[in-house]
């Protein structure tokens, strides 16, 4: 065999060999579902009632997805009533009873695309107050609210 002819041989074997290489895609994770938290207005009278509402945002989990977390109220906060929930499977547990913390733990249905926590709040003292991600316990299932939630309690001015 001729030297040209062997080369060419080989040229082929090797670029043969290297055409089948194929390089695998790192599989991509589905979105975990999200927890947001928004209060009913920006500023309220003190001793009024408004909400904060806990919202859990099912966008691309095919699967029914278990979660959990516990939320504490700021310090200056009361509950004028009962948490309730949209959640079908959700249980809401306030600790101590008629307390400022909401332990909160279900699971949401893979056609389920959200639901609601809602917790009554009020404030006698006048200020500012932050519901934010680090107000959030043990939270399972899903990802922290990106963005705190806040709400201006005002005493009324006297006249």
């Amino acid at each position: 065999m001729s030297s040209s002819r062997r080369f060419l041989t080989a040229a082929l074997a090797v670029t043969t060999s290297t055409m089948f290489v194929v390089a695998a895609q790192p599989a991509a994770a589905a979105a975990q579902p999200g927890l947001d938290a928004a209060y009913s207005a920006r500023a309220a009278a003190a001793g009024s009632a408004r909400t904060l509402t806990l919202t859990i945002t099912n966008s691309d989990t095919p699967t029914a997805v278990p979660f959990a977390f516990a939320l504490t109220l700021p310090q200056n906060f009361t509950r004028p009533s009962a948490p309730t929930t949209t959640c079908a499977t959700a249980t809401l547990l306030v600790t101590p009873p008629g307390g400022r913390t909401t332990t909160v733990t279900g699971t949401l249905a893979a056609a389920e695309a959200s639901c609601t926590i809602v917790i009554p709040v009020t404030s006698a003292v006048q200020g500012n107050s932050a519901t934010c991600a680090d107000d959030i316990e043990n939270l399972t299932g899903l990802t922290p609210p990106a963005r705190c939630a806040s709400i201006y309690f005002e005493e009324a001015s006297a006249s």
